[in-house]
Formats: C-alpha cells, sequence, structure tokens
C-alpha cells in the first residue's frame, strides 16, 4: 500500500504556519544584501524562479513512491566588465540533489562556476550566453562527475512585454497578473561513471532546446511554471539512448501572500538526467522555498 503520510504532514505544517511570519522580510534582506540566492537549480539564467524543493514522489510505473530533495545556492556575483556597455557576470553555485528512489537511488553534491554574458549592443531582441562548469561528487557511488553546459538565449527590449526575458503583466479586477519566459539552445558535456555499465565511464555530448515559462495566476498565491527540455545525443561514442525529452509542470501555492515558501505539485515525465537519463513518470507533492 502506498504511504500518503509525508505528504499530508508537509501540507498540514505549511497550512499551519502563521500568514504574518510568512511575510516577513528579514531574511530575504539578508540574503539580497549578501547577494545569495536558493533556488532548486542553476541550470538558466540566473532570473529563473523555481524554488528549492522537499518532494514525495509518487510514481506511475511501480509502488516505489520516494523522496527527493533538489536544493541550489547562488553565491554573489562577480562583474568583470563593469566600465563597458557589455554585461558579463560570474557567480559560483553549490547544488545537493538527494533521492530515495529504490530504482535510481542518487545523492549528489555540486560546485561549479555560472556565466552569462550580455552583449552591449541595443537590439529589440538581444541575444546572451550562459555558461556553466561543474564538479559532481557521487556520494552513494563514491566516485566524480564532470558536467559543462553552453547556452544561447534571449532578453527583450522592456517596453515589448511579449518578448523572452520581460515580465509580461495585465490587470483584470485590479490583480496584477505577470509572468516570464526563456528560451534556450545550448550545448552540454558530460563524463558519468556507471552511467550505463558498471565501472565503465560514459563521455558523451548533446545538443538541446529548452522552454521555460512561469505565470502567477493569482499574485504572490499561485505560481505555475512549465519547463521542457528536448536533448539529443552526439555522434556514437555512448550507449545511451540518442532523444532524451523531459516535460516538467508544477503549481505552486504561496500562503499568507509572499513568495518565498509554498507547497506544490509536479509532473514529470520524460528522461532525468539527475536520474542517470532513466525513464520517469512521477508526480510529486512537495514544501518549496525560494529567496
Amino acid at each position: 500500500m502506498k504511504s500518503y503520510f509525508i505528504p499530508i504532514v508537509v501540507v498540514l505544517c505549511v497550512c499551519i504556519i502563521p500568514a504574518d511570519l510568512l511575510s516577513q522580510d528579514d531574511t530575504k534582506n539578508w540574503l539580497e544584501r549578501n547577494n545569495i540566492s536558493i533556488r532548486k537549480t542553476f541550470d538558466g539564467s540566473v532570473n529563473e524562479y523555481k524554488p528549492a524543493t522537499f518532494s514525495f514522489f509518487e510514481n506511475h510505473k511501480s509502488d516505489n513512491d520516494f523522496i527527493n530533495v533538489d536544493l541550489a545556492i547562488k553565491f554573489g556575483e562577480i562583474e568583470l566588465l563593469e566600465h563597458t556597455n557589455s554585461v558579463l557576470l560570474l557567480y559560483p553555485v553549490i547544488e545537493w540533489h538527494k533521492s530515495s528512489n529504490e530504482d535510481n537511488e542518487n545523492d549528489k553534491l555540486s560546485a561549479g562556476i555560472n556565466a552569462e554574458y550580455y552583449f552591449g549592443q541595443s537590439f529589440t531582441l538581444k541575444p546572451y550566453l550562459l555558461s556553466n562548469f561543474a564538479f559532481k561528487r557521487n556520494l552513494l557511488e563514491d566516485h566524480n562527475e564532470l558536467r559543462y553546459v553552453g547556452q544561447l538565449s534571449f532578453i527583450g527590449d522592456p517596453e515589448y512585454s511579449y518578448l523572452p526575458g520581460v515580465t509580461w503583466r495585465f490587470k483584470n479586477d485590479e490583480v496584477d497578473y505577470k509572468g516570464l519566459y526563456f528560451p534556450y539552445f545550448g550545448y552540454e558535456y558530460n563524463e558519468v561513471p556507471d552511467l550505463v555499465s558498471q565501472g565503465k565511464t560514459e563521455t558523451f555530448s548533446a545538443l538541446f532546446a529548452r522552454l521555460f515559462v512561469e505565470y502567477w495566476a493569482l499574485p504572490q498565491s499561485i505560481q505555475l511554471i512549465f519547463d521542457g527540455t528536448y536533448r539529443g545525443v552526439l555522434g556514437d561514442s555512448s550507449t545511451i539512448k540518442k532523444e532524451l525529452p523531459l516535460v516538467n509542470l508544477s503549481f505552486n501555492y504561496y500562503p499568507g501572500k509572499q513568495e518565498h515558501i509554498s507547497i506544490g505539485v509536479t509532473y514529470r515525465n520524460g528522461y532525468a538526467p539527475d536520474l542517470k537519463y532513466a525513464k520517469i513518470e512521477t508526480t510529486a507533492i512537495s514544501l518549496n522555498v525560494k529567496f
């Protein structure tokens, strides 16, 4: 029998947190002063607002339900082109991803450097570059992994709210609805031991396209997120599957008219890179934190 004790406890704990406690800005102000951000991962623009999650997953393919922790912390920012029209940001990131999934148990700690380069020229739709180099330690299997990702995305002129990277808003009955989206096109390189065969390190590259969409259906209350990636593995150097799509759909509720702590439901379907590209279909109930 599947146990629903954990999600019920999560929901009850969050719902009884006083609204005035959730609305306090002390933590937010301290983090902003020290340029620290907390998210689920930093695999795209620093302006993506995917909250860190503590989740209970229902596996649609078996009775193997499990718990996940996905936590990423960004420490500070260094700008290297302060006296030019261009912007180059560097920021270190530490991430922890843990899963109790019996089929694909996972416990990885990673440290990396992210970079974002914005061209100085003035365009209605301006391209910018993102890169990430990460060293990952698999705490369960006692081995190391390397990953590099380079991406191209676009950010629009703020006068055109329908363009990527620009917050769009519309008012209805004095309620301010808003949303944001980013398209990405990129390349990634991976070195992963024991990915397909025990004792063998899989080295492979892939091209990918990704779309991230965030929409606040009710300001400071209901957040909807779509995050879809299509990944195509290059060459024949690896025996991993050549096409690796993945879709994530999230519904998050923020009690107390704030945007930092929420309860959420997430549906995932596809090939998950955090679970050795295993084919998954899961629904999760989670406690989320975002600063």
